[in-house]
């Protein structure tokens, strides 16, 4: 499976989730890839994924045999309130086969987020 196989499961299991979304800014249109828009208009709480490493995990007769993905998560507030929002996100990642690696709290322009990245295993065979 490619990385970005794996980008489009995370964004359609993100947008789809009706409690996930109920708890975002503007629903399932506060889930951004890479990073969010530049305007501050009242868009928190909101996500942005992005996918930060794809390395080789398992190599055998001169080929990449499996990968490991890396997909960061910020989850972004005004008031550091994000922990329902964390749960639900947990539960999708986990029900997609990944597994939490770290989290880490974080504040600029007073914005305070919660960076999740998460972790998982894929098959490598689309590159033979």
């Amino acid at each position: 499976m490619e990385t970005i196989e794996l980008e489009a499961q995370v964004y359609t299991a993100l947008t789809n989730d009706s409690a996930l979304v109920a708890l975002l800014a503007k629903g399932a249109k506060s889930v951004y890839h890479l990073q969010a828009p530049g305007d501050k208009e009242d868009r928190c709480p909101f996500l942005v994924y992005t996918p930060i490493s794809d390395v080789p995990a398992l190599a055998g007769d001169d080929g990449e045999i499996s990968h490991r993905v890396t997909v960061r998560i910020h989850i972004t507030t005004l008031d550091g309130q994000y922990g329902g929002i964390y749960r639900q996100v947990h539960r999708i990642m986990e029900g997609l086969g990944f597994f939490r690696v770290q989290a880490i709290p974080y504040m600029e322009n007073g914005e305070k987020t919660l960076i999740v990245d998460y972790r998982i295993g894929v098959d490598s065979t689309w590159q033979q």
